[in-house]
Order: C-alpha cells, then structure tokens, then sequence
C-alpha cells in the first residue's frame, strides 16, 4: 500500500490512540477517538484473544469511527505486547504512529519527536509531524492519555 502524505492537518483532525491490558489469557484493548486534541468524538474497547494488532484492527475496522478516523497511535510503554506498525497500518488502511522506547534512532523507520522516538507506517515523517504538531499538548497525546486512564479503571473495575 501507498503511504500517505497529508499537506495540511485540519483542526478537527480525527485520530485514535490506543492502549491495552492483559487480563488472565485475554487482551483488553481501549480506543479513544479525539477531534484536534480538544474533543472527545467516541471511546471504543474491545476483549479479544487474538494477537493484539489483529485485535486493535478488529476494534476499529468494526466501530462507526472506521471512516473518520485519519491516524491511530499507540505508545509502547502502554501496550502488554509488541504490535506490528506495518500489519496494523495493512489491516486498517490507516496510518500508524507508534512511540517507541527504543534509544536509537535508525532513519529508515524511526524519527524523534519532542524527545520521543517515534515509527511510522503508512504515513511519511513530514506529514506525521504535522500531525503530531496538531494533536500533541503539554500532557503528550491526549487521545493516548484519555485511553490509557479509561483503560485503568476498567481493570481496576474487574480487580475489586
């Protein structure tokens, strides 16, 4: 597939970021959709046993947000497992950004952000930049901050 290059970010830019939970044999993945970095558009979740790229691409490929949703990010500190940026990106046509703990940076795959290492698929580093530059507050990505808090309520929810 064809990377995609995005010339101009709107301020309504639709993105969802992503944070998982292993639960006994079970993978509970939380998806917050955000609007820019202001708006909340919709929270998707889903429990599955499958790997969890397969179970992330599942969530989003069979919620409403499918269509709207221009980007999806992931922040490896918060996921149980690794997840293939390249597979994800195939499963749902929609570009992935992964912010990794990885202290090198290889060109090839990874560029820095804001002190982060971050790997793309499916998107140039231009455009991702541009992405980020929209969607990146104080607190970091807030659709990634939203989710991983949801995340843990849930699990300290089933844990009582």
């Amino acid at each position: 597939m064809k990377q995609v290059h995005i010339s101009q970010v709107k301020p309504e830019f639709r993105s969802i970021g992503v944070t998982a939970h292993r639960i006994n044999e079970k993978l509970l993945i939380v998806g917050v959709v955000y609007r820019g970095k202001d708006i909340i558009d919709g929270v998707v979740s889903q429990v599955t046993s499958v790997g969890l790229g397969d179970g992330v691409a599942d969530m989003l490929c069979e919620s409403k947000h499918h269509g709207q949703v221009r980007i999806i990010i992931l922040d490896e500190a918060m996921l149980p497992e690794p997840v293939s940026v390249e597979n994800l990106w195939e499963e749902t046509e929609k570009p992935v950004l992964l912010f990794s703990k990885s202290m090198e940076v290889d060109p090839r795959y990874l560029f820095e952000y804001k002190e982060r290492v971050v790997r793309a698929a499916g998107i140039d580093e231009d455009s991702a930049r541009r992405v980020l530059d929209r969607i990146y507050c104080e607190s970091g990505i807030e659709a990634i901050r939203m989710s991983d808090i949801i995340l843990r309520n849930i699990v300290r929810l089933h844990n009582v």
